[in-house]
């Protein structure tokens, strides 16, 4: 077999093992602690979702279960509530930031809005403000400043002009330069 042949079988079984499609599943469905079954264990490591399923990526329309929009997509091949989930949050791949949750699809900052305050749907009070997470007291409402009466204007009586001496004495008006007669010299 020549050079040229051999270089290309061996380009050939590359890309047929680069074809190859292989699956593994990084997450078990169950969670086993010291090899019983989570089921009879009494605590486990990983709290389970029931309403989570595995293995969606090639049946995307699975996680909606009938709902328009759906609560439930397909991200990463498992189900994911994007109306409340900070990595998901409606879609996939949306992160929440730090100091916010996700409450209906948005991320929010619990921490001041008034609709959400401190959670995914606690409403303040009308006329409370979210501090922190926690739905303050009435809103302090400014008190008006009391507004006093005029003094009584003088009796109105017709009185004499008063003059004015004005700041500036008057300034004669300037004379126009005479023309001098130029006369040339003749000679």
């Amino acid at each position: 077999m020549s050079l040229r042949a051999q270089s290309s079988a061996l380009v050939t079984l590359v890309l047929v093992l680069l074809l190859i499609k292989i699956e593994g599943n990084p997450t078990p469905k169950e969670v086993h602690e010291n090899g019983t079954d989570a089921s009879s264990s009494s605590t486990s490591l990983m709290e389970k979702d029931e309403n989570q399923i595995i293995g969606c990526r090639g049946r995307p329309l699975i996680c909606s279960r009938g709902e328009f929009p759906p609560r439930s997509i397909c991200c990463g091949d498992r189900c994911v509530d994007v109306t409340r989930d900070r990595e998901n949050c409606g879609v996939c791949g949306v992160r929440c930031t730090f100091n916010r949750q996700c409450c209906n699809r948005l991320c929010l900052n619990t921490n001041v809005n008034i609709f959400n305050c401190g959670r995914c749907g606690r409403v303040c009070p009308l006329g409370r403000l979210c501090v922190f997470g926690l739905c303050a007291f009435e809103q302090a409402v400014p008190t008006p400043t009391p507004v006093s009466p005029l003094p009584p204007s003088p009796p109105v009586s017709p009185s004499p002009p008063v003059s004015v001496s004005p700041l500036f004495p008057p300034v004669p008006p300037a004379k126009s330069p005479q023309p001098l007669d130029y006369q040339p010299e003749m000679g």
